[in-house]
């Protein structure tokens, strides 16, 4: 789409639909343990103060305690994870019948998986949840019910008939008091707060209506209430009591962030269907022995992994990944199969152990040494592993970003530490005290050969290097961004000569944000390396031609900006985000922004579509600049900080149709430093020009916006930490227009023609409009027609389109040019023979034809015209702009001459027969053929045949273009000899050299030349002369030229088919 800087208001936005993964309205399911937690547990289910777990004797509350609001960290590079405290206390039954049954009502299948450790026979995929536990005979005659009715949890005691209300006690473990209030509600207090019972309803049914029995709470100490009925009942009936716990509920596998626990969203994506993928941590397994206690030690982050429908309604599955140990997932693709890939941090808090699930086909199957990455895959139903390995040495890795190649091969990125590392088809780099790993996974592979490569790049000793955001492009190139830091001595970061920026500086922020790329053959070489500018780089995608996008922090006013930029200043809070895009040989910027206000400002994401526009995600205090319309256009939380997402155009000198907005509630949406580098985390589904977005985060505010009709409208578990995700398209909202017009312009020969049409956005409803040059010059319809240009050249047109909200002006040149002349063509002057037709051609396209000649008209509306008769004939057209052309062609009309001829036969001696042709005048070229392949050409003729037979004999007569022909059939006798008539053959020659009869030869056959044969033998019969000429005599001697003896010899003389013998005397 085309972005233009303009002079008036920044005029875009969002429109959005939201999820909060926290309660829905329907009631509350229980999970049932099918071997994923400790076997004490029987169901497990989750409030919004507590986590609950059925035992066999009753339930246990485990409470995390209700965090202060986090005061904003300063120190970007600070990785910790601070220990909760919590507590837990237990109500159970007194005395409970050992024979209890314990069961679940109402169940189906859930969409939760539990994968945990490296056997599949051992986890737990779709557990059964179920609506109702029913604890069955906890006395004799008497049932407890746990259910869900809305957003509360209630449990009845069913009394059967017979049952005695006396033996019901139950008894609280692990609380500090409990007590009643006036309103006769049972408080229970803890060292987190307060619990409430309101006081019990109870009822019979009798005649099939529900009579109420006055039931209240009596407690026998400070740790057992039972219940007493005021009055008598019907004891041969049932009696059912209901004592309301003012909790809210969801169940576990209905809400990731419930139950006042730790919970973070770190990441997401989406597939082509715009299905949306989570991942992040959740509290692992609380105890459920009563008393307070301090995490990690006893509680266990873990990983788990969420796919939504793509409108946010329905939770398509819900897969744990635990270990024993604290894990989180923080980067998450998807492939085109619909597989999740999931990389992150095992073994957080060092224990040197955990179960987290590994395949057999991983490239390294069991755990190393303190923390190590992980890439863990999801088949497209979230039950089973394809592919999960650990990647680590013996220091500490962290895996940070996930991306994707062709099917099967993803890349994973983050920190190493120490030795140990698994570097392999890597070039030799710098190392330091904490290092950039980037590994390249098949997954289709098994073992050693599932990894293709891992690459180690550091900055020296004493010095750290930190990867955080990772892409890959078509060529299968990596992209990595992150920090580089200076403890002593300088950086060794392996920059690249004509990189953009060889120089490390930190400025104010204590390290120096970079961009590494790393090329696809082995080993594996840097293409480029460059610093970026003070600061930290968060996240990187690559455009379609290879330019990088990054986006990050910087608390350094002097960050490198290009002129022109979105926001070229600082914006005088203790962080700036910043946004840039890198050209394809890592050498220049082609734009570099900051985007901020005078809070604390961070980006944490970034994502760009087809048009190279890019959007940019992270948080904020107070004053982020947003632009008109936005969705949100201010800090919702006073003090606190929101989300906030930017869409640059693909210059950075504006903004994108998405404008600038927060999004967020009261209360923080984000919280603790170590989670600043992941979320909100930014999915982008480009299709067809139509962006969605997904962002992804973890809220601490109760009035989270959400959307009506997604899968958890609500958040339930008052302050503490929640995963939230919503989508985001680019829509038209109540805005200023952003003017634009498009003009056809038609070109006549005197001038041209405009339409111009307004293609403004936002609802434009007045229009003014400038045409310097033309006629008329200004106009305000919306769509103004026919303004005339009457000469070529170039022309400045202005719109200026308003509505209620605003004006904005476009500045357009067009081009005008005149219709050229209209010219036709007839050709050269035509010659035609009397009788005959030409058709005259003129030029096709015209509008018009008029076709006249000699001046009459003749016709008119065709392009061509059949003629026979002479004269000037003459064509007018005209085309579709008015312009108009003559040409004229010149026909003359000639006679056609006559044909014909006459013949005499000829004959010859020895040879066939001559005919002599002679054509009758009348033409001035004649042309004959012979019927035996001969032709000729003249008025009179003489042909010989060599056959005889019959043959046809055509003559064509020519003058100038006419011609005629005439056909006769001609018949040729054979040749014959003829008498030698009055020749005369001698008897005797005397050769003796005296000239006088020196020679003989017949005299007189000169015409049998063509005839003629002569051969002279001795008395032997040897031929001693032969001749084929007339014109040749024998001298009396042989072929060698001796003289042959005085004698008779004997001749042969041969005229065609005719013999002549005889004798001749030689006498000298």
């Amino acid at each position: 789409m085309m972005e233009r800087l303009r002079a008036a208001a920044l005029l875009s936005s969002f429109c959005s639909v939201a999820l909060v993964m926290g309660v829905a309205p329907a009631p509350a399911t229980f999970l049932a343990n099918e071997g994923q937690w400790l076997p004490a547990i029987l169901f497990k289910g989750r409030s919004a103060t507590a986590n609950v777990s059925f035992l066999r004797d009753g339930i246990s509350f485990s409470q995390v305690a209700p965090e202060d609001e986090e005061e904003e960290h300063e120190e970007p590079h600070v990785d910790h994870h601070a220990a909760p405290e919590f507590q837990v206390w237990n109500m159970t039954f007194a005395g409970i019948d050992a024979g209890v049954r314990i069961a679940g009502e109402r169940g189906r299948k859930s969409v939760t998986n539990y994968l945990s450790g490296s056997d599949p026979s051992k986890w737990v995929v779709h557990p059964m949840e179920y609506e109702r536990v029913i604890y069955q005979g906890i006395y004799p005659g008497i049932d407890v019910h746990f259910y869900g009715a809305g957003l509360d949890l209630e449990y009845d005691h069913v009394l059967h008939p017979g049952a005695d209300i006396r033996m019901i006690r139950t008894v609280y473990a692990g609380i500090e008091s409990l007590a009643l209030n006036v309103s006769g509600d049972l408080v229970i207090t803890t060292a987190m707060g307060t619990q409430i019972q309101r006081a019990p309803v109870a009822w019979q049914v009798i005649d099939g209506a529900q009579h109420a029995v006055p039931v209240d709470f009596v407690l026998y100490n400070d740790s057992t209430f039972g219940f007493t009925v005021r009055g008598g009942y019907d004891r041969t009936r049932t009696l059912v009591i209901d004592p309301l716990f003012e909790l809210v509920w969801a169940s576990y596998t209905r809400a990731l962030g419930s139950g006042n626990n730790i919970n973070y969203c770190f990441a997401n994506a989406m597939d082509a269907q715009g299905n949306v993928y989570l991942t992040g941590m959740v509290d692992g397994t609380f105890p459920i022995t009563p008393g307070s206690y301090s995490g990690p030690g006893n509680i266990y982050p873990e990983i788990f992994v969420a796919k939504f429908s793509s409108d946010g309604t329905t939770l398509l599955y819900s897969t744990y990944l635990p270990g024993n140990s604290s894990e989180f997932g923080t980067s998450i693709a998807v492939d085109a199969l619909g597989r999740a890939y999931i990389t992150g941090v095992v073994d957080l808090n060092f224990t040197g152990q955990t179960n987290f699930p590994s395949t057999p086909n991983a490239y390294q199957p069991v755990h190393a040494d303190g923390p190590d990455a992980i890439l863990t895959v999801l088949d497209p139903t979230g039950s089973s592993l394809v592919y999960a390995t650990f990647l680590g040495g013996d220091g500490g890795e962290s895996g940070y970003g996930v991306a994707l190649g062709p099917t099967g091969i993803a890349y994973v990125t983050g920190t190493t530490s120490y030795i140990g590392y698994p570097e392999v088809n890597a070039a030799t780099y710098p190392h330091g005290d904490k290092d950039v790993f980037v590994a390249k996974f098949d997954i289709a592979q098994s073992g050693a050969a599932s990894l293709l490569y891992s690459v180690r790049v550091g900055a020296g000793s004493f010095n750290y290097c930190t990867a955080h955001g990772l892409a890959v492009d078509a060529a299968g190139n990596a992209y990595v961004t992150g920090s580089v830091g200076v403890g002593f001595g300088s950086s060794v970061f392996p920059v690249t000569a004509g990189a953009y920026n060889t120089t490390y500086n930190s400025g104010q922020d204590g390290g120096a944000a970079y961009l590494l790329k790393l090329g696809n053959t082995l080993p594996v070489p840097i293409t480029y390396c460059t610093y970026l500018g003070p600061g930290m780089g968060a996240s990187v995608d690559v455009g379609s031609t290879g330019e990088a996008f990054v986006a990050g922090t910087t608390a350094t006013p002097t960050f490198p900006i290009t002129a022109g930029a979105l926001q070229p200043t600082y914006g005088l809070g203790n962080n700036d985000a910043f946004a840039l895009k890198m050209n394809a040989a890592g050498s220049a910027l082609l734009y570099s922004t900051f985007l901020g206000g005078p809070g604390n400002d961070r980006a944490t994401d970034i994502a760009v579509n087809g048009s190279g526009e890019a959007y940019v995600a992270g948080i904020a205090r107070d004053g982020f600049p947003t632009s008109p319309g936005a969705l949100q256009p201010a800090l919702a939380g006073g003090l606190y900080q929101d989300l906030w997402v930017v869409q640059l155009n693909s210059t950075g000198t504006a903004y994108g149709c998405g404008g600038s907005t927060y999004f967020g509630g009261t209360s923080d949406e984000y919280y603790g430093s170590f989670y600043d580098y992941f979320a909100p985390s930014l999915a982008l589904h480009d299709s067809g020009g139509q962006d969605t977005l997904s962002i992804a985060a973890t809220s601490h505010s109760q009035d989270f916006p959400t959307t009506p009709g997604v899968y958890e409208p609500t958040k339930v578990n008052g302050i503490a930490d929640q995963p939230v995700f919503f989508k985001l398209t680019c829509a038209s909202m109540p805005m200023a227009p952003v003017a634009g017009f498009n003009a056809d312009v038609l070109p006549t020969c005197t001038g041209a023609l405009v339409d111009f049409d307004d293609t403004s956005t936002h609802s434009a409803d007045t229009w003014t409009w400038s045409f310097p040059g033309g006629a008329p010059t200004s106009s305000t319809a919306q769509n103004p027609q026919d303004i005339i240009y009457p000469a070529a050249g170039n022309y400045t047109v202005t719109l200026i389109a308003c509505n209620a909200i605003g004006c904005d002006t476009v500045v357009q040149q067009i081009t005008v040019s005149l219709a050229p002349a209209a010219t036709v063509d007839l050709g050269n002057d035509t010659t035609l023979c009397d009788g005959s037709t030409a058709t005259l051609i003129a030029d096709p396209g015209f509008a018009t034809y008029i076709w006249e000649l000699n001046g009459s008209l003749l016709s008119d509306g065709t392009s061509s015209i059949t003629v026979s008769d002479p004269g000037v004939y003459t064509v007018s057209v005209a085309d579709s702009a008015g312009c108009s052309g003559v040409d004229t062609v010149l026909v003359e009309v000639l006679n056609t001459p006559t044909a014909d001829f006459s013949y005499v036969v000829e004959e010859t001696p020895c040879a066939s027969p001559r005919l002599n042709f002679i054509a009758a005048a009348g033409g001035t070229s004649y042309l004959w053929t012979f019927g035996d392949s001969a032709t000729a050409s003249g008025p009179q003729q003489q042909h010989t045949y060599t056959l005889s037979g019959t043959y046809t004999v055509t003559l064509t007569v020519s003058d100038g273009p006419c011609t005629s022909a005439a056909t006769q059939t001609v018949f040729v006798p054979e040749a014959t000899a003829i008498a030698m008539g009055p020749a005369v053959v001698p008897n005797v020659f005397s050769p003796n050299g005296d000239g006088v009869n020196d020679c003989f030869a017949p005299v007189g056959l000169e015409d049998f030349a063509d005839c003629y044969s002569l051969v002279v033998f001795d008395r032997w019969g040897v031929a001693v002369f032969h001749s084929g000429s007339p014109n040749a005599c024998w001298k009396g001697v042989n072929d060698a030229g001796d003289a042959l003896p005085d004698g008779v010899y004997y001749y042969l003389l041969t005229l065609g088919d005719v013999e002549y013998p005889g004798a001749v005397e030689v006498l000298r």
